[in-house]
């Protein structure tokens, strides 16, 4: 591969401008954020039941909801009342199961889904008895019956940190029978799938510097970033961090300071980073420090420099936890950590300005009337799985619920999308709340992290049902484990296994005047009997020259765009 720059020059120093500076600029970090119930998973026999699914139907371990930016959300269920896996799709507070994985094996199980604004979704499935049942299934929410199956590229027996974009196009961590590892981006073509590999290691390629590629991910141009280790570690981590296009053509992000003395970095996160379509990268990394502590930190490149969102010990943060970030096109970041206090919380960044999403121990709205976001464990972790953000500044948050006064009693595990709200921008403008939309769960299985590496693990006791949201046991054969040392999933792979932790709980607040939990959504036909909602597909501004000359009049159209979805 090679590494491109761009050439100096009057036009292409505008051109940046627009691309990098564009979205930084503009882009504002919500005032708050509105909860809002979209599902209530609980276990057979609790008297507070579920919420838009029948108990019994519960979630791994470790997951990820992606969002799209009219609100829609799907997520995996690891465990159902009739045994295989199955997917859940919804929108504004109504959805249900549209499909139910058909008897493939008891081994059999299927991936966190991806999914795009036309109700698209993908999901990998492997374990299956027959190795033909295994492979990329394809299907849409308005007509989940009809499913496509796609075993590319060939001989590729896991599809791991699988994304789903607006083009269709299909990005993932393809693994061959435990050979090797690559980065392979599926397009869609008339008559199939042009099958372009953009990084691949050494086992599969000798002239790949990579002796291991982590988890990546991958945007709506059909770009991936990722980290691979360039070298054995050997007191020090040999591994950089890069976006890959389809071309063949890669841009270096960062590097350890075992390839550059002077980076900051000792080593990344083996989660998957995050990537938006201007090429900002958001990750997890650990630097250094002369008293050899080695805190981990949530960093943003922009496209021309390293910001710092968060590190353990500064401000409100007591300690990051090991999570894929999420990042949208306006460069907000969303992460999961710990604050000084110790209470779990999801936070969104800018690289300047650091709020909270939604909080440990918050009282919001449920369908059981108010309840909290706690667990009956202390230690068990009260959130699951990774966030998502969409365009308008949306997250997708799971936690555990109880009633706001007895946190021993189990509501079940609860999935909200926190609807972003920002300040009028126009005379006659009120609040933006935001809009729902869009990521990978569970860290890499790679070498094994540092031991003060900033506890982001989630120890909820391993396989024990209802044990806490992200209580699934790590490395399961579902993830097809990266084969690394011990205690991490695998970041595509799919975190746990039978007796996933459902972590007890109930929902969060509507929308001001949305009635009950989640309010009315149009309804789809589909299979299981589902129902919700599906929403027009949107697109950013790609050229540079409009963000340019008309900058004010985007946002103000933009913020209209946003109420018009409400």
């Amino acid at each position: 591969m090679r590494d491109t720059t761009w050439r100096s020059g009057r036009c292409l120093g505008l051109l940046l401008a627009g691309l990098w500076l564009g979205p930084t600029a503009w882009g504002r970090l919500p005032e708050g954020y509105t909860l809002q119930l979209q599902a209530r998973t609980n276990l057979l026999g609790n008297a507070s039941g579920a919420y838009n699914l029948e108990p019994g139907n519960l979630l791994a371990g470790s997951h990820q909801v992606p969002i799209t930016k009219d609100g829609q959300v799907a997520f995996r269920l690891a465990l159902t009342p009739e045994g295989p896996n199955a997917l859940w799709w919804g929108r504004d507070g109504q959805g249900r199961r549209i499909y139910l994985l058909p008897e493939l094996g008891e081994d059999a199980r299927a991936s966190d889904p991806g999914l795009n604004s036309r109700g698209d979704l993908a999901f990998a499935v492997t374990g299956a008895s027959r190795t033909a049942d295994n492979g990329l299934y394809l299907l849409n929410a308005q007509s989940p019956d009809e499913v496509r199956i796609v075993r590319e590229p060939t001989g590729a027996s896991n599809w791991e940190s699988l994304k789903l974009n607006e083009a269709g196009q299909l990005g993932f961590r393809a693994s061959f029978n435990f050979v090797g590892k690559g980065y392979v981006v599926l397009t869609p073509q008339e008559k199939g799938w042009a099958v372009t590999y953009l990084a691949r290691e050494k086992s599969l390629d000798g002239e790949s510097p990579y002796e291991y590629l982590y988890s990546p991910t991958m945007n709506g141009l059909g770009q991936m970033a990722g980290v691979g280790d360039l070298s054995p570690a050997s007191g020090e981590w040999f591994q950089e961090l890069r976006i890959f296009r389809l071309d063949g053509t890669s841009t270096l992000v960062a590097q350890t300071r075992g390839r550059e003395p002077s980076s900051p970095f000792f080593r990344f996160a083996s989660v998957a980073p995050a990537l938006n379509d201007h090429g900002q990268v958001a990750f997890l990394a650990w630097d250094k420090q002369a008293d050899g502590r080695t805190p981990v930190g949530v960093y943003l490149w922009d496209g021309k420099a390293l910001r710092k969102l968060a590190r353990n010990g500064e401000g409100d943060i007591k300690e990051v936890e090991f999570f894929p970030p999420d990042l949208n096109d306006d460069g907000l970041v969303v992460f999961r950590a710990i604050d000084s206090a110790g209470r779990r919380a999801v936070w969104v960044g800018d690289g300047e300005v650091l709020k909270r999403v939604v909080s440990e121990h918050d009282i919001v709205r449920s369908d059981l009337g108010p309840a909290r976001i706690d667990q009956e464990t202390p230690s068990n972790p009260v959130f699951g799985g990774s966030v998502s953000i969409n365009a308008d500044g949306d997250v997708s948050v799971v936690a555990g619920l109880a009633p706001p006064d007895d946190d021993q009693e189990e509501w079940g595990t609860a999935v909200f999308v926190a609807h972003a709200e920002y300040p009028p921008t126009e005379p006659d403008g009120g609040s933006d709340g935001g809009s729902g939309g869009e990521a990978d769960a569970g860290p890499d299985g790679g070498p094994g992290e540092p031991s003060d590496g900033g506890g982001g693990s989630d120890g909820g006791s391993e396989g024990a049902p209802d044990s806490g949201v992200d209580g699934g046991s790590t490395g399961d054969s579902d993830g097809g484990a990266d084969g690394g040392s011990t205690g991490e999933a695998d970041g595509g792979a799919d975190g746990g296994s039978t007796g996933e932790a459902d972590g007890g709980a109930d929902g969060g607040s509507t929308r001001p005047d949305s009635g009950a939990p989640g309010g009315p959504v149009p309804e789809v036909p589909g299979g299981d009997g589902d129902d919700s909602g599906c929403g027009c597909q949107s697109t950013s501004p790609a050229a540079a020259w409009p963000w340019l000359l008309l900058g004010l009049t985007w946002m103000g159209l933009r913020q209209r765009g946003r109420r018009s979805l409400r």
